[in-house]
């Protein structure tokens, strides 16, 4: 038995169940198609929260007898490190300007000079966003000349990271349950489509039917039916994400590898699905 016949048997099962088949179809896209709107709301919230949430801001105060060529210097030195993505120098004039629109209040009425004194505001890396990353960072930067001392809020970071790794758990857990959904709604699909023709495996196993030649044409039914059912949900997932980023401009594209993954996801699933079923009226 050679490829050819399995793929012209297995598009032929199409015909031969048609509303069967339909069903299964159906059934398998839409199970793909939550899976694949779950790994891309997971994928936008983390990038969104990434940028949002996970960029730690160091305010790094300098001493003020600088001169503007050393605050330069120092600025460059501290862009430096690895693990700062930028940083902006912050004169007491746009400190004051920042702490009155913040706060409402006109500090320099109430104590007639300006007491803010120049910062760098460092940004780190969303990878050092850890708290004993930080720590070691602020340490060396304290460790250089002309800086003065750097503030940082340790208690907002702490529950940062302790609130991302709780999202992180439950979105595994939701994940996990939705895969598990799907894939047993795929398989139990396949199997009525299988079910449905019964009878005629109990015929190919009366007239001496090997199991091979029997279950290929099954196997590759399911192959194909998988492929249709993901490319359909591909389809509706990227219409979906396509309509949703003409709204929201922050939405990201949903990568090529993600498709394909879900196509071969589809695939994988047909195979073993159908592999399954029929292999429980081969049993007997």
């Amino acid at each position: 038995m050679n490829i050819f016949f399995l793929i012209k048997e297995g598009l032929l099962g199409f015909k031969r169940a048609r509303l069967a088949v339909t069903i299964s179809v159906i059934s398998i896209s839409l199970s793909l198609l939550l899976v694949g709107i779950f790994g891309v709301t997971i994928q936008n919230l983390a990038d969104i929260f990434q940028r949002s949430f996970k960029r730690v801001q160091l305010e790094v105060f300098i001493d003020p007898s600088l001169a503007t060529s050393q605050v330069k210097s120092l600025e460059r030195k501290i862009q430096q490190h690895p693990a700062i993505d930028s940083v902006s120098f912050i004169s007491p004039e746009q400190a004051l300007k920042e702490f009155e629109q913040d706060f409402g209040e006109e500090l320099v009425t109430v104590l007639d000079e300006n007491p803010l004194p120049p910062s760098i505001r460092v940004v780190l890396n969303p990878r050092q966003s850890d708290l004993n990353h930080v720590e070691t960072v602020v340490q060396e930067i304290k460790a250089i000349n002309g800086v003065d001392d750097v503030v940082y809020q340790t208690e907002i970071i702490r529950l940062v990271n302790e609130y991302f790794l709780i999202g992180v758990i439950i979105s595994i857990a939701f994940g996990f349950v939705i895969f598990i959904i799907s894939t047993l709604l795929i398989f139990n699909t396949i199997r009525l489509t299988i079910y449905s023709r019964k009878t005629i495996i109990e015929i190919m196993r009366l007239v001496g039917a090997t199991h091979f030649f029997i279950r290929g044409p099954f196997i590759m039914e399911g192959i194909f039916q998988g492929i249709i059912g993901a490319l359909i949900a591909c389809t509706l997932l990227w219409l979906s994400n396509s309509s949703i980023k003409g709204i929201f401009e922050n939405i990201l594209s949903v990568p090529l590898p993600y498709y394909i993954g879900l196509v071969g996801f589809g695939a994988f699933l047909g195979l073993l699905g159908s592999w399954f079923s029929v292999n429980k009226y081969l049993r007997y």
